[in-house]
């Protein structure tokens, strides 16, 4: 309510006609409910976290909701399926980053955001709406997957294939519970048994020439997938073999579960009690950070639970900037730097604010000398060792790194020599930099990166856990209401915009706060008897 009155409404029907939402409805046809209207009722109802349904109740008879929607009070609101549909017509191309642009562009105009300030990102795992599976459950629900798709339009065709045992493996949920709980039961022989029973209905796809329509279906689409993955096909055409776990591709390509075939495995941490591990995907929320600013939520970036935070840096200022909101200084931690990315940001007119890694490479644990320790003069192109010596060759290679080689008869006889490189005694110290200008940034940040001022200002970074944190406990961030990476990216939109109202509404917000705390009865009794602490 306080938003609105302060900004009055966010979003506008003619929003939805242009841009990313210029073919988000047909042009033919009765007019359907506002999108501007449907927009906030769902961002409303991710900031209380509610199901479509309470939503859908809430519209109806909370005057608050009423109010901040301006809504007349004798409106009955709409079904809840409404919702649900609105939903998948966000989900085509970039309409969900297209909504937080909206919204930005409404902020920017109010001065709420601004270009060149202080913004700051980090990263937060985000679990799938699927139960873990093992490798026998994933490829045993796919093919009851697949099997219960083909049988709702063409029961005849599951009917051949159908053999003793089927009901038992694919008549309801795969469980290895369930399955092996006989005596003398076999894993390895269920994992082969339903793969034969899988080989089976692709072979009889492939030789039904009226049956090719079923491998565009989405479910056969998956099980071809991971009958690839997990077996492998005999000579004889026979039953395929049953791959062992090393023989499987790697977990950013193997699918997890055929319910959600973009939801991958993934840990972070250090292994032990401490690491996280979780099948789903990852979400990096940036914000601004300015003092004299609320802290709003400025892009959403959604990603497979395997890719590192490093390769987020440049798709979340890319966004920015096309936002116009590129910060003059991006706080991060020190999962995100890397030499491409520090070059990429010189180059926006961006500084990375974050800790960069001083100990690389084979000598980190042995505390040779860094590259830091080393003067490189680019325009000789040698480099000068902390001994005095100079280097006999600096070569360009293929990862774009510069190798720095010393010559033998130098690093020989060199009395440091321990404390600069741990190789064989015939050989000399080489080194890896990178390339101008990331180089200097690098050395530069390194060494900015122990200094007062440095840790002052990167203080501010700390605040984006904060803002996790209410997203997880609130929208409810952990947990993915909905199946497929788009529609996570979805809700990871709807979350940050979520966020973005309740902390604009805390920002309108010009009741007065009370510092006293009421004392307590015994604090009260001792102030009245003089026997009370001095605060």
């Amino acid at each position: 309510m306080r938003v609105r009155d302060a900004l009055g409404a966010l979003f506008v029907d003619e929003d939805f006609t242009r841009g990313e939402f210029e073919e988000m409805y047909a042009g033919l046809g009765r007019p359907g409910i506002s999108p501007a209207l449907l927009v906030m009722v769902t961002v409303l109802q991710f900031l209380h976290n509610l199901s479509d349904r309470d939503a859908a109740v809430a519209v109806a008879d909370r005057i608050s909701w009423k109010y901040a929607l301006g809504l007349e009070l004798e409106d009955t609101g709409f079904d809840a399926s409404v919702l649900c549909e609105f939903r998948a017509r966000l989900v085509t191309g970039d309409r969900a980053d297209g909504l937080l642009t909206l919204m930005l562009d409404r902020l920017k105009a109010a001065g709420l955001v601004r270009a060149g300030g202080r913004q700051r990102t980090d990263s937060t795992h985000v679990l799938a709406c699927v139960r873990r599976l093992n490798r026998i459950e994933c490829l045993g629900e796919a093919l009851r997957a697949a099997l219960e798709e083909i049988a709702l339009t063409s029961p005849a065709f599951v009917v051949a294939l159908l053999e003793p045992g089927w009901d038992e493996r694919y008549g309801r949920k795969v469980e290895t519970s369930r399955l092996l709980r006989r005596k003398n039961a076999s894993a390895l022989k269920l994992a082969e048994q339903i793969g034969a029973d899988g080989q089976s209905l692709i072979t009889a796809v492939d030789a039904d020439p009226t049956a090719g329509w079923m491998n565009g279906l989405r479910q056969v689409k998956v099980l071809r997938e991971l009958w690839d993955q997990h077996f492998e096909r005999t000579a004889t055409g026979g039953a395929p073999r049953y791959r062992d776990t090393g023989e499987l591709p790697p977990s950013a390509m193997r699918v997890r579960s055929p319910h959600d075939p973009d939801a991958r495995y993934s840990t972070k941490g250090v292994p032990g009690a401490g690491a996280v591990e979780w099948t789903g995907s990852k979400v990096h929320l940036s914000e601004s950070c300015d003092e004299d600013l609320p802290n709003l939520v400025t892009d959403v970036h959604t990603a497979c639970a395997t890719e590192p935070d490093v390769s987020a840096v440049t798709p979340v200022q890319d966004r920015l900037i096309a936002r116009d909101l590129a910060p003059g200084e991006h706080l991060l931690d020190s999962g995100y730097p890397s030499g491409g990315n520090i070059g990429a940001s010189l180059e926006r007119g961006i500084t990375l604010v974050a800790p960069v890694t001083v100990n690389t490479g084979r000598g980190a644990h042995n505390a040779t000398f860094k590259p830091k320790d080393f003067h490189v003069d680019r325009q000789s192109g040698t480099a000068r060792c902390p001994a005095g010596a100079t280097s006999i060759s600096m070569r360009p290679k293929k990862n774009g790194l510069i190798r720095v080689a010393f010559a033998r008869a130098d690093c020989r006889p060199c009395p440091v020599r321990a404390r600069c490189t741990t190789a064989a005694p015939h050989l000399g110290r080489s080194l890896e930099i990178h390339p101008e200008p990331i180089h200097t940034a690098r050395m530069r940040m390194q060494a900015e990166q122990d200094t007062p001022q440095w840790h002052a200002a990167y203080r501010a970074r700390a605040g984006i856990e904060g803002t996790l944190s209410q997203a997880v406990r609130g929208p409810g961030l952990r947990r993915s209401r909905y199946r497929g990476l788009a529609k996570t990216h979805l809700q990871n939109v709807l979350t940050g915009m979520a966020i973005n109202i309740r902390r604009l509404g805390t920002h309108y917000d010009t009741t007065p706060a009370n510092p006293e705390r009421r004392p307590t009865r015994i604090h009260t009794l001792c102030t009245q008897h003089g026997i009370a602490t001095a605060a």
